[in-house]
């Protein structure tokens, strides 16, 4: 296996080296920069800071609920009144104003309670839960549902997180969220599902039963989060929050583990609510990917949203597959999840897809993948926890060997105790990653997100910007007028061009010349 690692990564690096300078990078300030790196790879310390400060683009694969830390839940139950039960480390809803017992008010556990539930909350503690990192991992979910369905929860959660993503120079995030759940699941459960599945007749069903109207209850739900997060982070005014400063979009997730007429449900709303609001940029599946459920109707699902995707192509699809291993489920369930979720179901960027080498044509899809440019999320710490793939036996050497854009996504950063910055560290330390491969991947970041509008790069692997804005300049106090054009009618070559404008100011601190 380290043989295939030192060959993957060689032909990395070899490739890496054959690229042309892009067009605008300073070669001498990025030399510079790498050369830093390279000196004090050993020094973690310095490190972390290093990825701390480096402009990162965006996380595209982030969990809402699962992004905020055990603390925020802990605070939101203290402040609406909730309850801890002391024996079981549930939270609890208070009888009247007090707390049933066994429980105890959440502003006023005791020191040991609060410690227990911030390990019951994450993975911090995962030794001693007497569960498997897998399985500590999922029932987290369900642990923090009730503070995470309080008024104005996905708010404050929400808040947190763009906060701080702004704090390590992150410029986009796509958080995945629950719109309308109930309101959808019920519509679901009056569905009729015929034996033999027929897409078309239970969509026609679901559109003359108030479909419609879950769509305008989601619109109206994020107006009215648009309106409350603005006012809690003061956007616009001299005392904003950095998370103002955050591009933020939403993907719509439907649960893999429910019934064929419940995912369907879930997915045709998902559709429909992207087709009709920008800021939901796309759908994704949710859950174990290994749960028998999920394993079960793998193929089903992958043909619903490869349906769905035919009537109504404008819709981006983001899909967890392949978040499996062997030893984790029979190795008949490896062979196929990420092949089917790029050839049936469309899907533009892959979640995770760690078990790419035990598929049955591994060496296709990569070559597929690299082709249609279809991204990977690499959640490495997740990935780990989950799943127990790191190091030499994780597949992102053979995912940048085969020409696959990758990006690096912190997945749960508050149940894996992590940020993104430590995503971008543990690259860096575990795979000897150069200054311009970080730098790529995140440049990759924005350009494989599902902002819209036309990309800042006519070619991004050969470093070809667009020729409107060749003789511009990132940073730049005044802009070409077809150049300010351009970037003027798109967001996503907006938000390219703030991310070139942070990289040659990066690049430019004189601690990288040991100053």
């Amino acid at each position: 296996m380290k043989n295939s690692l030192t060959t993957a990564l060689s032909a990395v690096l070899l490739l890496l080296a054959a690229l042309p300078a892009m067009a605008l990078d300073d070669r001498a300030a990025s030399a510079q920069v790498n050369r830093w790196l390279q000196a004090h790879r050993q020094q973690i310390p310095l490190l972390r800071q290093f990825v701390q400060r480096l402009p990162k683009g965006a996380d595209l694969h982030s969990h809402l609920t699962g992004a905020a830390y055990a603390e925020t839940y802990l605070r939101l139950a203290a402040e609406h009144g909730l309850c801890v039960d002391s024996q079981t480390l549930a939270f609890v809803s208070p009888d009247g104003a007090t707390c049933p017992s066994p429980s105890v008010s959440a502003r006023q556990l005791p020191s040991g309670v609060y410690s227990a539930m911030v390990n019951q909350l994450s993975i911090r503690n995962v030794a001693l839960s007497g569960s498997s990192g897998h399985d500590q991992f999922f029932a987290t979910f369900s642990r923090f549902r009730l503070p995470a369905n309080l008024p104005e929860a996905s708010v404050a959660l929400a808040a947190e997180v763009s906060n701080r993503a702004a704090s390590q120079n992150i410029l986009h995030l796509e958080l995945m969220t629950t719109l309308q759940g109930s309101g959808v699941r019920e519509l679901a459960g009056k569905l009729p599902w015929p034996q033999t599945p027929d897409f078309a007749a239970s969509l026609a069903w679901l559109q003359a039963n108030g479909l419609d109207a879950q769509v305008e209850a989601a619109r109206n739900e994020l107006d009215q989060f648009d309106q409350a997060y603005r006012a809690t982070q003061r956007c616009g005014q001299p005392d904003a929050q950095p998370g103002c400063q955050i591009s933020l979009r939403w993907q719509q997730q439907t649960s893999r583990t429910a019934s064929p007429a419940q995912v369907f449900s879930q997915l045709a709303f998902a559709f429909a609510l992207a087709h009709a609001d920008g800021r939901v940029v796309g759908i994704n599946l949710v859950a174990p990917e290994d749960d028998p459920v999920a394993l079960r109707d793998y193929r089903l699902h992958m043909a619903m949203i490869g349906w769905l995707s035919r009537q109504m192509p404008d819709v981006n699809i983001a899909l967890h597959a392949g978040e499996l291993t062997q030893g984790l489920t029979p190795p008949e369930t490896l062979r196929h999840h990420i092949a089917d979720a790029v050839n049936v179901a469309g899907a533009k960027r892959i979640g995770h897809g760690v078990a790419i080498g035990y598929e049955d044509h591994a060496t296709r899809t990569l070559a597929t993948m690299h082709t249609r440019q279809v991204a990977v999320e690499v959640c490495l710490s997740s990935n780990d926890v989950i799943l127990g793939v790191s190091g030499e036996q994780h597949p992102l050497p053979v995912y940048l060997a085969a020409g696959v854009p990758v990006v690096l996504a912190s997945d749960d950063e508050g149940v894996s105790r992590i940020d993104l910055s430590h995503e971008y560290l543990r690259a860096a330390q575990t795979y000897r990653l150069s200054y311009p491969q970080l730098k790529q991947l995140s440049r990759n970041s924005l350009e494989y997100s599902f902002l819209p509008g036309d990309s800042l790069w006519r070619n991004l692997s050969a470093g070809k910007v667009l020729a409107v804005c060749r003789n511009d300049t990132p940073g730049a106090k005044a802009l070409s007028p077809r150049c300010a054009h351009a970037l003027g009618s798109s967001e996503k070559a907006q938000r390219q061009w703030q991310l070139e404008a942070a990289f040659r100011q990066f690049e430019r601190d004189p601690l990288w010349a040991g100053r």
